[in-house]
């Protein structure tokens, strides 16, 4: 990961609304498929966004998992992180 990578993560991990996503996630009884299959604690959401903005930027393609969705487009330098409570899409 070069360096522009890495503060590009730190400064999403810094600014990002992790409060905001545990207390839907806790709205929404949404638990995480675990061995305990429990909803994750801000700590662990924190962890699996980190480990997915590195995932993605290693493999250089976008990711998603448990509502977090990071996009990567490498050529644009281009790396987001959202929380994906629905969506849909349509080919035309």
């Amino acid at each position: 990961m070069t360096e522009d990578q890495r503060k590009a993560v730190d400064n999403i991990m810094d600014w990002f609304d992790f409060d905001k996503v545990h207390r839907t996630m806790r709205a929404l009884r949404w638990e995480w498929a675990t061995a305990e299959e429990k909803i994750p604690c801000q700590g662990e959401i924190r962890e699996k966004a980190r480990q997915m903005l590195t995932d993605a930027i290693e493999t250089e393609m976008s990711i998603g998992s448990g509502g977090l969705q990071v996009t990567y487009i490498p050529g644009e330098g281009f790396l987001k992180l959202e929380f994906v409570v629905s969506e849909w899409d349509a080919l035309i």
